[in-house]
């Protein structure tokens, strides 16, 4: 880059310095000490005049340590920790940084620092390519897998299970998945021959491992690697029969469940990003990290992390309207607050009219993703669109098959149906294939055994549901303990219902209603609740909630 293009200072050097000394000092800015010298070095050689002279091999020597013999096209150490320094100001600028009146970024293709004012940024300026700045989702590299003692028949057996790897990991719309081929580190071709330990030092996690293969088995061992840190987060062995009919039907499924293993919600890249939101204040989250604290909530609901899980993801749809999946799980939390909530609206807001909205346009923002689809599947439920819901959890099945939160939420709204045969197999493999999946969809197979009179499982499974601050899984947990006559362990389960609605009695059959359980479903548990003494004043008999039933819903769902 040369003089004439060399950004230029658009503010004055003492602001700029004054933000470079705030930028260094805040808890925001988690750049390496390295990294905070390279900032330092950059800003100061623009506001001197010498940003034309800024280059690897100069940031090398002055900054990183290396001797004359440095040759940038064979260490790209330079290229690496500028991606580094990006992503941190990124973040700086996202959270604690983003009323600050000086904006100092490093325009990617170039060292130098460029500076201006005010955020959000001006209309024609980069501020598209800022906009999107923001990371959205964790990054993991596939690396090539090590291939052992394959038969000639089976050449390229296992370059097609990295590539089946890599396809199934990608259907997971909340991660960043990249082959071997090119890594987004890669500028260029040099990059592309890095060691593994620098490529992979680029991304937040690493899949590596190897294929060891017979005439009649086959062994895959994968381990999953945290890239910034070394540590080793996960690793696992599988071993199948090699069927010459079936070997690649066979490889595929290995693969597939390697992924499932690692990408749905809840699974090992979850769990172990999750750790690293301990003891973050919510202000200062990202919006990928605003849609994990989502999913924490998603688990384990209250209204406490109700109102800090909203905060955080109304703050992110608001700076970055671009990401569907913060907007999805913003329109899914106030589904929450609809189903859940007060009856009174705060704020003079109609949380199911804003679910809906944020569903639609998440839907129009990202419609290859499931997370908006299930988004809108939860709003037309509650706007009693049965069809319509149904038909947006099937495209997100279609869209990945593998994604649990999808098949659970399908197996609950046929429960709420009454509809056994598509529910339970559902759900059932929902919790097979990911045993952290949220209580909260147990509430139909809680439903299911006790329409059926299997009051001890019924139990069991109410017990597992786990959302204390909502009145379902106390419900049923009261009624199955009825029908046990276990009549101490049921009047507990009212008492905590009551506690939360001390009206409830009265207000059952809406509630049932608002939720758009089959009529069965409503009568038997209308039945239970007489058994344990909550009788209320508007649902004395069946015929009042047929009438219920016909002022809450359109006459096409009768």
């Amino acid at each position: 880059m040369d003089a004439a293009t060399m950004p230029r200072p658009a503010c004055a050097p003492d602001a700029v310095l004054q933000q470079l000394e705030c930028i260094l000092r805040s808890a925001d800015f988690d750049a390496s000490e390295r990294n905070r010298r390279f900032l330092r070095y950059v800003v100061q050689e623009v506001l001197a005049g010498r940003g034309e002279r800024i280059k690897a091999y100069s940031i090398a020597t002055a900054v990183f340590g290396r001797d004359a013999s440095f040759d940038p096209q064979t260490d790209a150490i330079v290229r690496i920790e500028a991606r580094r320094l990006r992503r941190s100001l990124e973040r700086y600028y996202l959270t604690g940084g983003k009323h600050d009146r000086v904006w100092i970024s490093i325009p990617k293709g170039a060292y130098g620092a460029r500076f201006e004012a005010g955020w959000p940024p001006r209309a024609g300026d980069s501020g598209a390519e800022r906009a999107s700045a923001s990371p959205h989702g964790p990054g993991i590299l596939v690396l090539p897998f090590d291939e052992d003692g394959a038969p000639a028949a089976l050449t390229g057996f296992t370059r097609g299970f990295t590539r089946h790897l890599v396809v199934s990991l990608t259907r997971f719309t909340d991660l960043l998945v990249f082959g071997p081929e090119a890594p987004p580190c890669a500028d260029n071709d040099a990059d592309r021959h890095l060691a593994d330990s620098q490529a992979c030092s680029c991304f937040d996690y690493a899949l590596r491992g190897g294929t060891t293969l017979s005439d009649d088995h086959f062994t895959v061992e994968a381990l999953l690697v945290d890239a910034r840190r070394g540590r080793n987060v996960w690793a696992a062995n599988f071993e199948r029969s090699l069927d010459p009919a079936e070997v690649f039907t066979t490889r595929d499924e290995v693969a597939t469940r390697i992924a499932r293993i690692l990408a749905q919600p809840y699974g090992v890249i979850f769990s172990d990003a999750a750790q690293k939101l301990e003891g973050r204040r919510p202000e200062s989250l990202n919006a990928q990290e605003c849609v994990m604290l989502f999913h924490q909530y998603w688990r384990s609901p209250s209204r406490e992390s109700h109102e800090c899980v909203r905060a955080c993801l109304e703050r992110t749809v608001a700076h970055d309207p671009g990401y569907a999946q913060t907007m999805a799980c913003l329109s899914l939390v106030y589904s929450d607050k609809y189903q859940f909530g007060p009856d009174r609206q705060g704020n003079g807001i109609d949380p199911l009219e804003r679910a809906l909205n944020l569903a639609h346009r998440a839907v129009e923002l990202a419609p290859y993703s499931c997370r908006p689809h299930q988004a809108l599947s939860l709003a037309l439920w509650l706007s009693h669109d049965h069809s319509g819901s149904l038909d947006e959890l099937e495209t997100g099945r279609s869209l990945n098959p593998d994604d649990t939160l999808i098949l659970a939420e399908l197996g609950l709204r046929h429960a709420l149906l009454a509809q056994w045969p598509q529910a339970v197999p559902l759900l059932e493999q929902c919790y097979a294939r990911n045993p952290l999946q949220p209580g909260r969809y147990r509430l139909g197979l809680a439903l299911f055994h006790y329409v059926h009179g299997h009051y001890d499982r019924a139990l069991v499974e109410a017990r597992k549901i786990g959302m204390p601050h909502t009145v379902w899984g106390h419900v049923l947990e009261a009624i199955a303990a009825a029908q046990l006559r276990r009549q101490d362990e049921a009047r507990a389960a009212v008492q905590r219902i009551l506690a939360i609605d001390p009206a409830y009695a009265d207000r059952a059959a809406a509630d049932l209603l608002k939720h758009d359980l089959s009529l069965d479903l409503i009568q038997a548990i209308l039945d239970g609740l007489r058994k344990v003494g909550l009788s209320g004043r508007d649902w004395s008999a069946m015929a009042g909630c047929h009438l219920r039933v016909a002022m809450f819903r359109p006459q096409s769902m009768m």
